[in-house]
């Protein structure tokens, strides 16, 4: 992306100068918590569901998300000019540049900044991208990177009173004292798992045959996965037909011999369910190369980069997916900042699973490809920073 060559340029010019304002100004609050709290139980998956149980699931989680359900209470932003530095593992992927957004909206509503580090698409480039952000003593550090290939650099943040949030840094939402960050956040991915078995048992009426396509190598994967297949696993009319083991970085040569594969075995009518969307782009294409029917396959995600958003929106062989939010991520994430400057515990709040179909696609933020629900929780949280009572 061009984008690139210019979150470059900004590097070379004000990443110091931002890290250095600000470092000792933070520690001077004296009560900078940056050890993680202990974590939260793990998310829990439901092993049965029925088909009734199953439309209800889809009928809530397909409407409108008005309601803020997250914190309405909490720590005021201390007072002055701090630096949040964002480690972003590869700025050419989208749900990484719209978090990314996120917590520069929220920044600047406190008159903060963020500066971007990006690792361009490689563990190494990664690695060495936070370990610029360390040295650049910020406020805190964000990073959807995984945190298990970054663990000397986090702890010695951390040491140095640096707290380091996660987006999507490891597999369950809430702190991870393992892992040393003061707060991860990511969806449920029991419900994710869950709202990918309710739609395909409820649209089949309790006789789905479904394939899941999952890349074992990520923990978040495997987890959803099991989230997914065991309700349809234990649907008495269903059948599980295959779990398709295929790293995402593979899909691209891969694809065509798996779903040729697939259709040998199973026909040309079944289901498939999986961890990411990043498949169906693939997936899709290879389908309709080998002339099988949308009416017949149909793909149900999660993830929903646009991509997701634009087969689902045409009628393609995707009909389903579970986003993850986008800018709402980065607030969440800010908001754990400001409670660790405080010395306080991350706010205990987990996002609503939505579901994305044809007949919704353009809402909750839809219409730009990405998923923010309508609860003006940007006002919610602005009043928590700054002790104000704006209607939201």
């Amino acid at each position: 992306m061009t984008r690139k060559s210019s979150l470059r340029g900004l590097l070379g010019g004000v990443m110091l100068v931002g890290g250095l304002a600000i470092g000792g100004h933070a520690m001077a609050q004296g009560t900078v918590r940056s050890e993680p709290y202990p974590a939260w139980p793990d998310p829990v998956i439901q092993p049965t569901l029925s088909v009734d149980q199953a439309k209800a699931i889809v009928a809530e989680r397909t409407q409108p998300q008005t309601q803020w359900t997250g914190p309405t209470t909490g720590p005021e932003a201390p007072k002055g000019s701090f630096t949040i530095a964002y480690v972003s593992p590869d700025q050419s992927y989208t749900p990484y540049v719209q978090w990314g957004k996120g917590i520069a909206e929220a920044a600047d509503a406190l008159g903060w900044k963020m500066i971007t580090f990006d690792g361009q698409g490689t563990v190494s480039g990664t690695l060495a991208a936070i370990q610029q952000a360390r040295a650049a003593t910020p406020a805190a550090i964000i990073t959807p990177a995984d945190a298990n290939a970054l663990q000397k650099p986090i702890q010695d943040a951390v040491a140095h009173h640096i707290p380091v949030i996660g987006i999507h840094a490891t597999a369950f939402p809430g702190p991870s004292p393992q892992l040393g960050l003061y707060m991860n956040i990511v969806s449920n991915p029991a419900e994710i798992g869950q709202t990918e078995a309710a739609y395909v048992i409820a649209m089949s009426n309790g006789t789905a045959h479904d394939i899941h396509m999952v890349d074992d190598s990520y923990a978040i994967a495997r987890f959803k996965a099991k989230a997914t297949v065991t309700p349809i696993a234990n649907c008495s009319g269903c059948k599980m037909l295959e779990t398709v083991n295929m790293p995402l970085a593979e899909a691209s040569t891969r694809m065509t011999p798996v779903i040729s594969g697939l259709l040998a075995r199973y026909g040309t009518s079944w289901w498939m369910t999986t961890c990411c969307d990043g498949y169906y782009t693939n997936a899709a294409a290879a389908l309709r190369a080998s002339g099988a029917s949308p009416d017949n396959i149909k793909l149900v995600g999660a993830d929903a980069p646009p991509s997701a958003y634009d087969m689902i929106r045409r009628g393609g062989f995707e009909v389903a997916s579970v986003p993850e939010p986008s800018s709402l991520f980065g607030y969440e994430a800010v908001d754990a900042v400001v409670r660790a400057m405080a010395g306080q515990p991350p706010a205990h709040f987990l996002q609503p699973t939505f579901l994305i179909v044809k007949a919704n696609v353009d809402s909750e933020g839809g219409s730009s490809n990405q998923f923010v629900p309508s609860n003006n929780f940007a006002c919610h949280y602005e009043n928590i920073w700054k002790g104000t009572k704006t209607s939201c």
